[in-house]
């Protein structure tokens, strides 16, 4: 009776659903959450109909029938439990660094442009092909799905990357540039070719190397909206848990944050959103390279205002240029200390 007693007053069992809910909700970025939980809803809504046929970018109905929201929402589509299955697997390991380290409204930013561009080069070879063959099967394919922009996004960070650096798939060891290739090459083997897929990653390819600068946004604009005190139009937005402003993204660190609970916990004082890890700001004091060890670069915006990439600083590109700029940053640093000390004698 005393040990009934005593499990009857002690703390009641946690629930293990909201458990795990939580730990989703506090563990995972706002622009990632949102889009996984509409891929989650786009696959529910299969159980009832055909979410495709409503939401999936099909020339017949984007153009002929001013559909226009079909590109924006083309991507959010998810028909099958294997394609969610993947899609977690997918963009929780780079949607959740990358949001980390670029911010909540450049990652925003990122993922509509490469949908919006994508999609309607989508729509733009279909009805060239339509008109070449006078076969109206184009002009019925699909662009839909999460990889669709999962891959221009991988297209990005691998063109941003040291060319020495090689990235494992499965048993084998990748180039880093042509690592995008080699994935849309593997999911053609499979389940056939794409066209969005490929289209995808010549996108993000295009994006890595500043072909579509006109497109990004700058800096100073992502703080005039995210600024509370002035209204800015995602003031609202940042109060949210999982919200990461501009000025508490972690930079290329948030790939060096623990995978343990996908990329970092807590919120940061700017409003919701995740503990910022921020860039060592000596380069010389450590030997490891500030590039993601997943083999891409930090995607956020530089001082000077040139978009999400910036281009500002070139990246080194082979160990002799990356020795050479330890070098420099660590001439730099003495000297820095000389002056300290000439200042405190005087």
């Amino acid at each position: 009776m005393a040990r009934e007693s005593n499990s009857n007053n002690g703390p009641p069992t946690p629930n293990p659903v909201s458990t795990a809910y939580e730990s989703y909700l506090r563990d995972t970025p706002l622009i990632t959450r949102y889009v996984l939980n509409a891929t989650v809803i786009s696959y529910l809504m299969g159980f009832f109909f055909n979410p495709a046929y409503l939401l999936a970018n099909i020339p017949i109905y984007t153009l002929f029938k001013f559909q226009l929201y079909r590109i924006l929402t083309s991507p959010l589509i998810c028909t099958d439990i294997l394609s969610l299955f993947f899609t977690f697997m997918g963009f929780m390991n780079h949607g959740v660094k990358l949001e980390q380290s670029i911010g909540s409204t450049f990652f925003g930013v990122l993922f509509f442009t490469l949908a919006i561009v994508t999609n309607i080069l989508f729509l733009i070879v279909s009805v060239l092909l339509w008109g070449l063959t006078n076969s109206e099967q184009y002009l019925g394919g699909a662009s839909l799905g999460i990889w669709t922009v999962l891959l221009g996004i991988i297209a990005v960070e691998c063109s941003e990357a040291p060319r020495d650096m090689k990235r494992r798939l499965f048993f084998f060891e990748v180039p880093v540039l042509y690592y995008p290739l080699v994935l849309l090459a593997l999911f053609s083997m499979f389940a056939g070719f794409r066209l969005s897929y490929g289209l995808g990653v010549a996108v993000g390819y295009a994006y890595g190397y500043g072909k579509l600068d006109r497109l990004k946004v700058k800096v100073e604009t992502v703080r005039k909206w995210e600024n509370r005190d002035q209204g800015g139009c995602l003031s609202s937005f940042v109060q949210r848990i999982g919200f990461i402003t501009i000025g508490s993204a972690s930079g290329p660190n948030a790939w060096q944050i623990g995978s343990g609970r996908g990329g970092g916990s807590g919120n940061d004082s700017g409003g919701g959103g995740l503990a910022p890890l921020r860039a060592p700001s000596d380069p010389a004091a450590s030997t490891t390279p500030t590039f993601p060890s997943s083999g891409g670069r930090s995607l956020g915006g530089g001082s000077h205002g040139g978009g999400l990439l910036s281009r500002g600083t070139k990246t080194p590109k082979t160990a002799e240029e990356r020795a050479a700029l330890l070098e420099r940053a660590a001439e730099r640093r003495r000297q820095e200390q000389a002056d300290g000390d000439r200042d405190s004698v005087v």
